[in-house]
């Protein structure tokens, strides 16, 4: 960058309106990647680790006493969503990992501008 001059956003700086709409596509998707692999997941193991909580705090209001087999099935619902939603949030992770260091160690394309 030399002196006196405002940084250009890199993501457009030397880059043809093409790989500046290729990048944003990118960026865009991989957002959504993320949302929809990484953050919802836990949500949804959350979600069912207290609707199992709240069933299994029921069964104990209705009877009264911890009945170990009655409360059982509950939690078991609660342990399982939440397990399944963080192996399905890590294995997305770990993708989303994947793409984006393939995308950056990809080498420039033959006649891309280059930055100094």
């Amino acid at each position: 960058m030399k002196p006196n001059q405002p940084p250009q956003a890199p993501l457009t700086s030397g880059a043809t309106d093409e790989q500046v709409r290729l990048r944003r596509r990118f960026w865009l998707r991989a957002i959504w990647i993320s949302i929809a692999g990484v953050i919802i997941p836990p949500m949804l193991g959350l979600a069912g680790t207290v609707i199992g909580m709240l069933g299994a705090f029921g069964e104990l209001s209705e009877t009264g006493e911890a009945d170990p087999e009655a409360l059982a099935g509950d939690i078991s619902v609660s342990l399982l969503t939440t397990a399944w939603g963080l192996v399905v949030s890590v294995i997305a992770l770990l993708i989303l990992i994947g793409v984006l260091i393939r995308f950056f160690t990809l080498p420039k394309a033959a006649g891309a501008p280059t930055q100094n």
